[in-house]
């Protein structure tokens, strides 16, 4: 099976020559991250990337010029793009700080009429109403058919409430009380009615799905978990039958699968689970049902639960017409004869279209990055390989274009997080840059990613540097034993995590690596206990260390680079950030004082920014010196 894979992987790594691209074509921001279209059809509302921070831009769909656009300050990220009605777009608002910041801080929601002559902020700072409890609020419904309303979620202490928000009196209406204290968000049927809320403890880590019918009053409690601390529960879009929803749950295996709840009886039906990995999001119709799910073992994969329904049958057609690519839905008209959509590969960062289902004809819109030629990227194919302890590990593989898998060198790249974030399969610019450079790129999800079931996600607890430093080292052998790599010039490169992976592989592995490149990397677990924004959320942020890393100083020391930086003998180049809240100066400081104890060859780029590099320059900088680096250490 091996040898087909491998087979399959040079035939498709092709022939064709490839040239070099300018730096800046990779490290510049999307023009388009995101696009809306009205509800009447006549314009669109997209965010674009700027320097540290997003714009809103609204465009004549007629002649396609813009007609407003707004920013919102410095680390200020556009999530959600939700049209309230014809005229105005609702915006949801978090501040990031850094390239890499994936969490983030709620800001505000904000509304926008699309000439920008009415602009307002809504929900500001944490809290609806001054003085209040709330610390968040999202929205639920721009309740397009209704101008002055729309369907929010306040999150307070002592669970999450649903009201309907006025926004020419700024009066709100309670549609739904917490089911619990500890309960989130209830989510609405098609009537906007709250029908589901899930509740998490965070003291004793059990977990409850809340059930009731749109008209009925009081809250049914649904006890699937147990005793089960680790029990996902989502809410997985309204069915066709007004009495059955979907859930997403793992309460009865390690993958999250579909299910049915009946409304009236309670009971749950199971409809789909894949044994490898995770259900995550739903693809609706314009009627807000459900019609399928997606998943990613490899490739993405739809499931298809109401085959039937036009817009299954739409997509489908898409797929069609665009092989080989990811279709995601963004948003329908109000007539439903209007649909935008995306399509991205993993060379296609991303283009906008219109699909006009009355006619069945589709209309481009706008590039994310219109400056990249397919043609002359490089293909991810996705790999399989066997741990040294049996455990079966995902990942994939990127070849430079032009070149043969054979001998080549190879640049090892361990994601972030660790725990929940995994690679996938889609376009990455770094990735692209590196395999234009002629590196062979291998990336793998190494136990404690998420995706793959929570018992996965779990063996990764309290193996930091130990079992999941196996497994990125397992993965580099493998490419060697295939004859991919040439085992004289492998090098690590990793952000976050990754990076302190990077640096753990090279203490580990002296012998293997011949550089590492940790970008924001934590360095010290000791320090991750006192120093950085998971040590400052009290309780929870203890408790969590406490499961992953311990709290037993020999072992965290152990586990550390920090600590054992006499044990490297490869070149080390270190990026980092002045700001960064996530991963300190502190694990940089603590591991740069080591270095130069030890002896070890290092070079160290400090700029001005976050968790990851977002200044146009610095980026150009760090990208730049990533290239010259691996070169000097493993290059051609």
């Amino acid at each position: 099976m091996k040898k087909l894979l491998i087979l399959s992987l040079l035939f498709l790594s092709g022939i064709v020559n490839s040239k070099t691209i300018p730096l800046e074509d990779f490290t510049k921001p999307s023009e388009f991250t995101n696009v809306s279209i009205s509800p009447d059809g006549k314009k669109l509302a997209g965010v674009m990337e700027l320097d540290g921070m997003d714009k809103v831009t609204i465009i004549d769909l007629k002649n396609m010029k813009p007609l407003s656009a707004k920013t919102f300050g410095e680390n200020r990220r556009v999530g959600n793009l939700t049209w309230a009605n014809d005229d105005t777009i609702l915006m949801s608002v978090n501040k990031r700080v850094g390239n890499l910041d994936r969490k983030g801080k709620w800001d505000g929601i904000y509304a926008m009429r699309f000439d920008g002559k009415k602009s307002k902020a809504l929900f500001v700072g944490g809290s609806a109403t001054k003085g209040s409890n709330t610390f968040g609020v999202s929205i639920i419904d721009g309740l397009i058919n209704d101008k002055n309303h729309i369907m929010i979620r306040e999150f307070k202490r002592g669970g999450a409430h649903v009201f309907k928000y006025n926004m020419k009196s700024e009066r709100k209406t309670m549609m739904s009380e917490p089911a619990d204290k500890y309960s989130g968000a209830p989510f609405l049927n098609k009537k906007n009615q709250p029908i589901v809320a899930t509740s998490f403890n965070p003291i004793t880590r059990n977990t409850f799905v809340y059930y009731k019918r749109g008209d009925a009053k009081n809250w049914q409690k649904l006890n699937l978990a147990g005793n089960n601390t680790d029990v996902t529960f989502n809410f997985g879009g309204n069915s066709k039958d007004p009495n059955e929803v979907y859930i997403l749950s793992n309460h009865d295996a390690p993958t999250v699968g579909v299910f049915k709840l009946n409304l009236n009886t309670g009971t749950l039906k199971k409809i789909y689970r894949n044994d490898l990995v995770d259900i995550t999001a739903p693809i609706q119709n314009p009627q807000k049902e459900t019609i399928g799910f997606i998943l990613m073992p490899g490739y993405p994969e739809i499931l298809w639960v109401n085959k039937k329904d036009p817009i299954s049958i739409a997509y489908k057609g898409l797929k069609q017409a665009f092989p080989n690519s990811y279709v995601f839905i963004n948003n329908y008209t109000r007539d439903n004869n209007q649909m935008v959509f995306r399509v991205s590969s993993d060379i296609n960062p991303g283009e906008f279209y219109i699909l006009d289902l009355t006619k069945n004809k589709i209309k481009p819109l706008i590039n994310s990055r219109s400056w990249i030629n397919m043609k002359e990227m490089s293909s991810m194919k996705p790999i399989t390989i066997t741990a040294r302890d049996g455990v079966e590990l995902h990942g994939y593989l990127t070849l430079p274009k032009g070149k043969e898998a054979k001998n080549l060198p190879l640049v090892v790249n361990p994601h972030g997080g660790p725990h929940g974030p995994r690679d996938q399969w889609g376009y990455n610019p770094e990735i692209q840059l590196m395999a234009n450079r002629g590196y062979a790129v291998v990336q793998i999800n190494f136990r404690g990613s998420g995706g793959y079931g929570v018992d996965f996600q779990k063996s990764g607890h309290m193996k930091w540097g130990r079992e999941m430093q196996d497994d990125v080292t397992d993965a580099t052998l493998w490419a060697i034993d295939q004859g991919i790599a040439d085992k004289e010039r492998v090098c690590l490169y990793g952000g976050s995590y990754g990076g302190y992976a990077t640096l753990q592989g090279l203490v580990r592995e002296p012998d293997l690596y011949k550089c590492g490149i940790g970008y924001v990397g934590v360095y010290d677990l000791k320090k991750m206990r006192t120093c950085g924004d998971i040590a400052s959320k009290g309780g929870y942020g203890r408790k969590f260390l406490n499961r992953v890393i311990g709290k037993d100083d020999a072992e965290l020391k152990a586990n550390s680079p920090a600590y054992n930086t006499d044990k490297i003998k490869a070149k080390v180049f270190l990026a980092h950030g002045e700001d960064d809240v996530r991963v300190p100066m502190c694990q940089l400081n603590s591991l740069v004082k080591s270095l130069k104890t030890s002896g070890v060859d290092y070079e160290v780029m400090v700029r001005d920014e976050g968790h990851g590099y977002q200044d146009p320059q610095n980026k150009i900088d760090f990208y730049s010196r990533l290239i010259s680096f691996l070169d000097e250490n493993i290059g051609h």
